[in-house]
């Protein structure tokens, strides 16, 4: 397969896609559900997968209870005549069906060939909802990968890593990734760059970063994905109304050696086109490019409020993609006015991105939060030129933002005036400094000027363990050990459990 099916569920489940993912492997058919980044539930054709074979193979129930019940090859009509007859409690038959589960996905993520279709229209009913440690599955099959076949799951090495917000906390990493974890800041980093630090060989950098990114503990960009970027946004923005509610999955044709499918066919969903800005004729474009232009925060510039729901967020944003999209007006427009279109597109563009994302919209929210509580520290004469102040610092913040974004898509040169303005705007903000400092250190004509921003981070910050560890990594970048390991020490005399410090000096040790 082009896609194997573990990187289709890891695309799937990232992308926040809603909907079934369906496999044909020979004589195989599964179909797995996915709703809110979670696979809930999976059914199968196979013999080995149904419920009266897993009770039996694990001695659980005899045959003689079994040939008792009329529908025993039904799982849903089998389970309610257990739970009926008292032979197993709730959360015995709810473990069965997650143990169920877990099997038919951990055989499906081994398939080598086959073929796949995904829907958004075949939805599994809400109250079908199954925990299922996806993850651990995930992460189990990466490490036992031969490594050369890990390897052909890379299509070069300018493809680039980042380490997620949020960690797995469920899964105990090997010592080999919890160290390249280690190596992980905020931006993305090449394979090249990665195998620098790690000092591995190309395979088993590869498979540790594999297993990392299957795991859930990394982004991965520039690699070959099956979803385009416009197709997870149809997808995701698009409104799906039930036309019947089912209860059971969809009928699965067996294969010779299954027993009769488990239930109906769902009934089909339709899908409608959003339109949530239909009672809002009245935004023109001139409207629009003023509302965005005069944003001070993400939810001004997508014009809705701060407790909007993820849907709501969705529906604006692709609201206003729809009707003020620079590609609509270039006919239309002068010059000028096609630069500020693209601009407030980038804008609100940007805003979306944080927003949609629950992590990234509460460390948002917070900075937002931090700001807001700065400013009401304000005496009555100095508030009463806050306005101007706020909208600077504010200004600083989403510039900074839109900067770092570009950093992390690793475009160097364009990131670079966004971080040198918003340190003008907010030379006190310790971060502005800390990522210029990062930004000139790539350059080693502009090496000392590097360090000093780096410095001025760490003394604006003196608690901040984060700008003295990128400080000991430039030093080391340039092969300055001594001076790492003494800026490590003094990190690890005031912050001794800060265990990438520690990782770090041990590894110059």
């Amino acid at each position: 397969m082009a896609h194997p099916p573990a990187e289709l569920l890891v695309e799937i489940l990232q992308s926040r896609l809603d909907g079934s993912l369906r496999f044909s492997h020979h004589n195989s058919k599964t179909i797995i559900y996915v709703r809110s980044s979670e696979v809930v539930f999976a059914v199968s054709n196979q013999r080995r997968h149904r419920i009266f074979e897993i009770l039996l193979q694990s001695a659980a129930i005899t045959k003689k209870q079994l040939v008792e019940i009329p529908e025993f090859t039904n799982d849903f009509a089998l389970a309610k005549a257990l739970r009926e007859n008292g032979t197993f409690s709730d959360s015995e038959i709810k473990s069965m069906f997650t143990r169920q589960i877990e099997g038919i996905l951990r055989d499906v993520i081994t398939w080598k060939d086959g073929v796949w279709t995904f829907s958004p229209l075949a939805r599994i009913k809400d109250d079908i909802h199954y925990k299922i440690d996806t993850l651990s599955l995930l992460i189990e099959f990466a490490r036992n990968l031969p490594k050369d076949g890990v390897v052909r799951r890379f299509k070069s090495f300018k493809e680039s890593f980042g380490r997620k917000p949020k960690q797995p906390s469920h899964i105990s990493l090997l010592p080999q990734e919890a160290f390249l974890l280690s190596r992980f800041e905020t931006s993305f980093m090449k394979i090249d760059e990665i195998k620098a630090l790690s000092h591995w060989s190309d395979m088993e950098t590869l498979q540790r970063l594999y297993a990392l990114w299957l795991g859930g503990f990394l982004y991965r960009e520039n690699w070959d994905t099956a979803f385009k970027e416009h197709q997870v946004s149809a997808i995701s923005s698009a409104k799906f109304g039930l036309k019947t509610q089912v209860a059971a999955p969809p009928e699965i044709a067996p294969d010779q050696s299954a027993p009769p499918p488990i239930a109906p066919e769902t009934k089909a969903k339709e899908i409608k086109e959003s339109a949530p800005f239909a009672a809002k004729a009245e935004l023109t474009l001139e409207k629009y490019l003023a509302q965005v232009e005069g944003a001070e925060t993400h939810y001004e510039l997508l014009n809705i409020s701060h407790k909007a729901t993820t849907g709501e967020i969705k529906q604006a944003y692709f609201g206003l993609a729809k009707r003020f999209h620079p590609d609509l007006f270039h006919r239309q427009t002068d010059a000028a006015t096609q630069h500020r279109i693209q601009h407030a597109f980038t804008e609100i563009a940007h805003a979306y991105e944080i927003l949609r994302d629950e992590e990234t919209r509460k460390t948002y929210d917070y900075k937002l939060r931090k700001l807001l509580a700065e400013l009401d520290k304000l005496s009555p004469e100095e508030r009463s030129k806050p306005k101007v102040e706020q909208k600077t610092l504010t200004e600083a913040s989403e510039i900074f933002e839109h900067g770092f974004n570009l950093l992390m898509e690793e475009d160097y040169e364009q990131a670079l005036p966004y971080i040198i303005r918003a340190v003008h705007l907010a030379p006190d903000t310790a971060r502005y400094h800390a990522y210029y400092g990062k930004l000139l250190a790539m350059d080693k004509n502009q090496r000392f000027k590097a360090e000093a921003e780096l410095q001025t981070a760490v003394k604006l910050e003196a608690d901040n363990p984060t700008f003295r560890i990128m400080l000991a990594e430039f030093f080391i970048q340039y092969s300055l050990l001594k001076r790492a390991e003494g800026e490590l020490g003094r990190l690890l005399a005031v912050f001794p459990d800060n265990q990438e410090a520690r990782t770090l000096l041990d590894s110059l040790q």
